[in-house]
């Protein structure tokens, strides 16, 4: 109440709030207090979620048999929804990654990492990017590495009405603006566990993009396919794979098993095993 009258008559003086002063100080002069009002409430709520600090409290409930509240993990930052603490936490559903909040930020990654290339290459695009992909940064970002991998090579994930990405469609170049990027993705252990629709589906876009009938100058993927089939004498579906990660049950490079069994003698053998 006293909260509300004081602000109340603060305005009714001409007098700024405390936050609007600092931003004003810090060379924004033109801000709007009734613009900022909502969030700075949202900024509010969020603070008090931060602070409503429940872990004890929840494991006393799950040691009284009650029920705890479920909610979702991650980086709070990108959802706010994982705070407070003290609930039952799950990690995400895996077959609605990328989100779209996800596809939207790599969009914008993936357009400065290429303009910061083509700068550095005389204006040329790269025509391969090598990627990595870990389990817990894509459950943490809600799938942006995935995404950036579509970005590049000119697929777009395309929702169902539960949210579910089990489809991908090219962009027509005329909407991508650039040439399709290849890719060469290793994925980790953790990731092939929790992400194998994802992978999946990656395997299916890079294919789509190969078998594309355009121009090999727009489209690396398929240039380098054909390069590819040519060569080793394949189809070029089989020279289109570029999603790779270790067998079922198996993790990492594999080189402390190698050196725990001992089957090595100098460290060249360790180093063709990393590779």
């Amino acid at each position: 109440f006293f909260d509300e009258m004081g602000g109340m008559f603060g305005s009714m003086m001409g007098m700024k709030k405390p936050w609007t002063k600092a931003i004003i100080d810090a060379g924004f002069p033109k801000v709007s207090e009734e613009r900022l009002a909502p969030l700075i409430a949202y900024l509010e709520f969020c603070l008090k979620q931060v602070v409503a600090n429940n872990e004890l409290g929840g494991i006393m409930q799950l040691l009284n048999g009650e029920f705890l509240m479920p909610a979702p993990g991650g980086d709070p930052i990108r959802n706010p929804d994982v705070l407070p603490t003290g609930r039952n936490m799950h990690a995400l559903d895996p077959s609605a990654i990328p989100t779209a909040a996800a596809v939207e930020v790599s969009e914008d990654v993936v357009r400065k990492l290429l303009e910061k290339l083509k700068d550095e290459n005389d204006g040329m695009y790269p025509e391969s990017i090598a990627f990595t992909l870990w389990g817990t940064d894509n459950i943490k970002t809600y799938g942006e590495s995935l995404a950036q991998v579509l970005a590049l090579v000119g697929v777009r994930p395309v929702p169902d009405s539960l949210g579910r990405v089990n489809k991908v469609e090219l962009i027509p170049l005329e909407e991508l603006g650039r040439p399709r990027i290849d890719v060469v993705v290793s994925c980790s252990g953790v990731f092939r566990d929790l992400f194998i629709n994802q992978m999946n589906l990656m395997d299916r876009g890079i294919k789509m993009a190969a078998e594309a009938d355009e121009p090999l100058e727009m489209n690396f993927v398929r240039k380098h396919a054909l390069e590819q089939a040519e060569e080793l004498g394949v189809s070029l579906r089989e020279a289109s794979c570029r999603v790779f990660s270790n067998s079922a049950g198996s993790y990492s490079a594999n080189v402390g098993l190698a050196i725990e069994n001992g089957g090595w003698e100098d460290e060249s053998q360790l180093q063709e095993q990393f590779l």
